[in-house]
């Protein structure tokens, strides 16, 4: 069942075929997103020469006129603009559902999805996203740039280490939001029904990654320089995002469960390009408001949090409420005991999905004020440190997810 408006069809049937689609999903974008059409045709004009370029901006029904504005953005006589509003669950897997469809009704080569609030783009982000799948044959170009220690939160606490232990390979940036990738995996993640879930939402990015990494398909990083864009405060913008991200690493761990139990350690992924280092525009956080999050879901979650945790990582938790602002620290072991046990829960216990990703937020909101606090005399490149340090933990206290989530496992069997 196709997803497309009629009129999206009978433009891809004008069309006929295409070699190279870039993406561009949007919500509300209309004071940025003229730049990123702008910067991403040039870069598909001057880095794929001979190759018929498509550019497709998926909208979730703006109100503020961003499908008028890329339709009247200027652009090469070559390429072919389609702004369309995607059917489906609000939220930015839906609008890749679309252009995933459009790749493959049009049989592309390439594909490359991109942000459309990104400042920091330039023509050459083509090229790093593209150059991989064409010239070196790579299925899936994920971006690996550098960020803000503050920006990229959901990455360093949990979408980066969680994955790079469960998988065993080191993708720096697994939701990063600007991906290239072919034509065939294009296929693939088309014709996967996963649109009424929250891979719908924002969980698309750490879905599409992770099944390319446990489905046979050849991944690389994409050296892209700075990543500039829209940035969030974490402890008061990002609880959508990090309920839908979490809430698909959970689901996908008992899809991939019999990959994943038996991976130990990790390896790095290929870097292709050379890593950035200079030092990005600060993005504002606050440390109060992270630890008032985490205070308050103490006090409205503790008898929710004592259903999930194990006893002595309740404990740890509580010693943590009880700290000053001032010597408050949540250690890395807490914190990968704790997903751990979120994650088991999500998948075996008796309280509903929601309400156990819903949870975590708070002890989230605690970990990222420690890393705050750690890291506030650091430069991003330095901090890094830390956000290793965190995947290395987790690589460590695999054998503790295995044990309790086969135990936890062989209850819920029992009980059936």
């Amino acid at each position: 069942m196709t997803v497309l408006e009629e009129s999206v069809i009978d433009e891809i049937e004008a069309i006929g075929q295409a070699d190279i689609l870039v993406g561009i999903p949007s919500f509300r974008n209309a004071d940025t997103i003229s730049h990123v059409v702008k910067q991403s045709a040039l870069g598909m004009v001057e880095y794929f020469p001979g190759m018929k370029p498509v550019l497709v901006n998926s909208d979730g029904g703006s109100s503020d006129n961003t499908r008028d504005v890329v339709l009247s953005t200027q652009v090469p006589d070559i390429i072919t603009k389609i702004a369309t509003p995607y059917r489906g669950t609000p939220g930015k897997g839906s609008a890749f559902h679309t252009i995933f469809e459009i790749a493959a009704r049009l049989d592309v080569k390439l594909c490359i999805v991109v942000d459309s609030d990104l400042r920091s783009i330039t023509p050459e982000w083509m090229k790093f996203l593209g150059y991989p799948v064409l010239k070196e044959r790579f299925d899936f170009v994920t971006p690996h740039y550098l960020r803000y220690k503050y920006d990229g939160t959901i990455t360093n606490s949990i979408a980066y280490p969680l994955t790079r232990s469960l998988y065993g390979s080191r993708i720096r940036q697994p939701i990063g939001g600007d991906f290239g990738f072919s034509g065939d995996l294009a296929r693939v993640y088309s014709q996967r029904e996963v649109w009424d879930t929250d891979i719908a939402r924002f969980g698309i990015d750490i879905w599409m990654t992770t099944l390319a990494m446990n489905e046979g398909f050849d991944i690389c990083q994409a050296c892209m320089g700075l990543k500039l864009h829209n940035n969030k405060d974490p402890g008061s913008d990002l609880g959508a995002m990090f309920h839908q991200v979490c809430g698909t690493i959970f689901d996908l761990m008992k899809f991939y469960e019999r990959n994943w139990m038996q991976i130990s350690g990790s390896t790095p992924a290929p870097v292709v390009g050379e890593e950035c280092m200079d030092e990005p525009d600060v993005a504002v956080v606050s440390c109060e408001n992270l630890l008032g999050h985490f205070r308050n879901g103490f006090e409205e979650m503790a008898d929710t949090w004592r259903g999930i945790l194990r006893k002595e990582n309740f404990r740890e938790i509580e010693r943590a409420y009880e700290l000053s602002d001032e010597d408050f620290e949540f250690p890395s072991g807490l914190w990968v005991r704790s997903v751990y046990d979120f994650a088991i829960a999500y998948n075996f216990g008796p309280l509903g999905c929601d309400t156990v990703v819903d949870s975590l937020t708070p002890l989230y909101c605690a970990r990222t004020a420690h890393f705050v606090k750690k890291t506030e005399e650091l430069s991003s490149y330095e901090a890094e440190i830390e956000v290793e340090r965190t995947a290395e933990t987790f690589e460590a206290l695999k054998d503790y997810l295995r044990y309790y989530w086969n135990e936890a496992k062989a209850a819920c069997e029992g009980q059936a």
